[in-house]
């Protein structure tokens, strides 16, 4: 009998939640295609405090924010650059624009270690 009650009580709460304690949060989309460091830190700023809040990040380059997500061989990199790693490193998926890599002369060997490019995500689902 107070099997039932506990099951029947578990059921009304369960019921009772709002559906959306159970959906997942929807990613939030990044768009640059700038390297201006004010455009960038902004929005690299917006999706980390997002992620914080426990959202999904996509970032996806391109134009001539591909060169945020190669690895740079000489001289240091900059806070953005450093931004881009520090974001996959807490899960932000980036993904790269395959044609606005090889315009900037750069290849798929050149992207920072958890970059992809954007035909190569599709295949990691």
């Amino acid at each position: 009998m107070i099997s039932r009650v506990f099951r029947l009580l578990a059921t009304i709460a369960v019921i009772s939640l709002p559906l959306s304690a159970f959906a997942a949060k929807e990613p939030i989309y990044i768009n640059l295609a700038t390297n201006d460091p004010a455009k960038v830190s902004m929005a690299l700023d917006a999706g980390r405090r997002y992620a914080e809040k426990g959202y999904p990040i996509v970032i996806y380059l391109n134009d001539k924010a591909v060169i945020l997500g190669v690895e740079v061989k000489s001289g240091g990199i900059s806070k953005e650059q450093e931004a881009i790693r520090q974001a996959i490193a807490n899960g932000a998926t980036i993904i790269v624009c395959p044609s606005c890599l090889e315009n900037n002369s750069f290849t798929q060997m050149n992207l920072v270690r958890g970059a992809m490019l954007g035909a190569d995500h599709q295949n990691t689902r």
